[in-house]
């Protein structure tokens, strides 16, 4: 033990027992509380060209519909030429979102951290998805419903609505920020925390998940009493993101509307390519979140403060396993001790 104590330059860990050691930070587990709601809308754009034709099939499907180019003339069930932007929209509106996240706080220095946070923002509740495509065509009629469908060129066209049912936000990386106290004993404080939101539901009739970075902005106050805090935050999210090409369609089911007369739906088959596209998400959040002390790291014996007493244990476990191992690595080392003296108070 005293050879890789040695190496480890004992001398140094002394110098930091007598009293360089840092300032304490105070760590609390943190949880969103029901009063806290949350507002989303993500406007997705990607570029698909392509045909749609009739769903008609001799024999198999003779009900099903034809499509015929042109205003006159023809027959048969013919591809029409297409290019578009689909257009899906994903809204979530004030819903109560669940998570829990641990929170640091230096007093001394003014920082701030996150880390471990994990947000469901639907928290049970479901979002909306309209889906739209910006399109253009040349004039075509269908047979079963009979119809006109006039020439568009960048025309939006509503032509689905689905629902999610997943959206949760994960840290994804380190988040430091600043506190400065108020005049009124408590705290302001900003922090930005990187994260991954995931999603999952429905659109266009098929299930889906999806998972983007983006960055979720806290700003509030919090106060803290006795070993309790209570923060309260007002979050944004403003993020656009590349969207990779999707897998090309080959005769998928699309309904579209009729337009001349109104009121009926064309059965269609649609074939295409997806080019790259984008996605960029708004939201805003409320947040109300109360926190109790979370374990400190090198407290060994529980007694709230890492001093002799906890080295002193640290020592006697040196090499083994157990309480002792900080960063459970299955054995008591120079880690731990590293670990410990980090947090010397």
């Amino acid at each position: 033990m005293s050879r890789s104590l040695s190496t480890l330059g004992f001398s140094a860990a002394l110098a930091m027992i007598s009293g360089t050691a840092g300032a304490a930070e105070s760590r609390w587990n943190c949880t969103v509380a029901p009063a806290s709601t949350y507002t989303q809308q993500t406007n997705i754009q990607i570029p698909l060209a392509g045909t749609w034709i009739g769903n008609y099939v001799a024999v198999t499907n003779e009900t099903g519909t034809r499509t015929i180019p042109g205003f006159f003339g023809g027959s048969g069930n013919t591809a029409i030429p297409f290019s578009s932007t689909v257009k899906p929209q994903v809204s979530i509106t004030n819903t109560h979102p669940t998570g829990t996240f641990q929170f640091g706080f230096n007093p001394t220095t003014g920082v701030v951290d996150v880390s471990s946070l994990l947000v469901d923002t639907l928290a049970g509740q479901v979002g909306t998805i309209s889906t739209s495509m910006l399109l253009t065509y040349s004039t075509f009629r269908t047979v079963q419903p009979s119809s006109t469908f006039i020439g568009l060129t960048n025309v939006d066209v509503p032509v689905d609505s689905g629902s999610l049912t997943a959206a949760t936000a994960v840290q994804s990386g380190a988040a430091i920020g600043v506190a400065t106290p108020n005049t009124d004993g408590t705290w302001a404080f900003a922090v930005t925390v990187p994260v991954t939101i995931s999603a999952a539901g429905t659109a266009l009739g098929q299930p889906f998940t999806n998972s983007a970075p983006a960055a979720m902005a806290l700003t509030g106050t919090f106060s803290i009493v006795g070993n309790a805090i209570s923060l309260t935050s007002q979050g944004t999210i403003n993020e656009t993101v590349p969207v990779p090409a999707a897998p090309p369609l080959v005769s998928a089911p699309f309904d579209l509307p009729t337009i001349i007369p109104a009121g009926q739906v064309a059965h269609l088959l649609i074939s295409g390519t997806f080019a790259d596209g984008s996605s960029t998400t708004v939201g805003s959040s409320s947040l109300v979140m109360n926190g109790v002390p979370a374990p400190i790291i090198g407290d060994i014996n529980g007694d709230g403060v890492v001093n002799g007493f906890d080295l002193g244990l640290l020592l006697s476990g040196w090499g083994q396993p157990g309480p002792t191992d900080l960063n459970n690595d299955g054995t008591t080392n120079g880690f731990d001790l590293g670990l410990l003296l980090s947090h010397w108070t």
